[in-house]
């Protein structure tokens, strides 16, 4: 049997889980109010080009706020059966983390296949800089999640609970 996991480290998870569905909130917020979140590509086409490019790019970006809705439940959800030292933590925890995953690695596919990635757009453009940190976060993150969750499963099956 597996020691049980610190309620201290429970805790730092906790708050990252509940910090990360509050920046998926802030993120959408911010790019359905504001132009903060937007490519310079996005803001000023140039040529029939780059309008059809931003067009291309609103219409990917578009797809996200339901699945990122989803995940930001989930990971809440993590959060709050963490910090309760619920088991449900590791269910919930788990698809939230897959999830992101999934749409990082969708996400990132498409800056890599549209060249978004290279120093032309991430050199001066905060709005490329702040999606290859998002992506960054959405590999990253979930990644240690998932194993920190899958690691401990054993504490948390209901066997070892029961007793």
């Amino acid at each position: 049997m597996r020691a049980a996991p610190s309620r201290r480290g429970d805790f730092v998870h906790a708050a990252v889980m509940l910090v990360a569905a509050a920046l998926i909130c802030t993120y959408w917020a911010a790019f359905f109010l504001s132009d903060l979140t937007k490519p310079v590509f996005v803001l000023h086409p140039t040529g029939a080009g780059g309008a059809q490019l931003a067009a291309v790019y609103l219409g990917f970006e578009g797809a996200f706020p339901l699945p990122d809705g989803f995940v930001a439940i989930t990971l809440a959800l993590t959060g709050f059966y963490l910090i309760a030292g619920d088991r449900s933590a590791v269910l919930f925890g788990l698809v939230g983390g897959g999830a992101m995953l999934f749409l990082g690695l969708i996400d990132i596919w498409f800056n890599v296949g549209h060249g978004f990635y290279s120093s032309r757009y991430l050199a001066s453009d905060v709005g490329m800089q702040m999606e290859a940190a998002i992506n960054i976060g959405c590999v990253v993150g979930p990644t240690w999640s998932i194993w920190r969750l899958w690691r401990q499963r054993l504490y948390w099956s209901p066997s070892v609970i029961a007793g």
